[in-house]
């Protein structure tokens, strides 16, 4: 396996930021998923299989290495950058049929 196929935390970021751009790309793959990937009002709506399968098509990476890469990650730091965190949307008390959020922070 080539280790440059690899999902890495700077991908998910940049897709993340992409969404959060409105990229016309970004938003049309996830228009194109299954249902466990939604653009709502609240933000960006995803289980993590599903967000496994939008960024890893040909799962180079297995999905319990994607998750622990998530879990291990400082993504919710980096997404500061952009006002923006994931959220728990909607607890399902698993971890993998949990739905999740990214959304922008409300400045208060």
């Amino acid at each position: 396996m080539n280790d440059e196929a690899l999902i890495t935390q700077e991908n998910i970021r940049d897709f993340f930021s992409l969404v959060l751009a409105k990229n016309a790309v970004a938003l049309d793959l996830i228009s194109q998923a299954d249902s466990d990937l939604q653009l709502l009002p609240q933000g960006f709506v995803f289980s993590l299989p599903a967000l496994h399968a939008i960024l890893d098509p040909d799962q180079c990476l297995p999905y319990g290495d994607f998750r622990k890469l998530l879990y291990d990650s400082t993504l919710n730091q980096e997404l500061s950058a952009f006002d923006a965190e994931v959220t728990l949307f909607r607890s399902s008390g698993k971890i993998d049929t949990s739905l999740y959020c990214l959304r922008q922070r409300c400045e208060t």
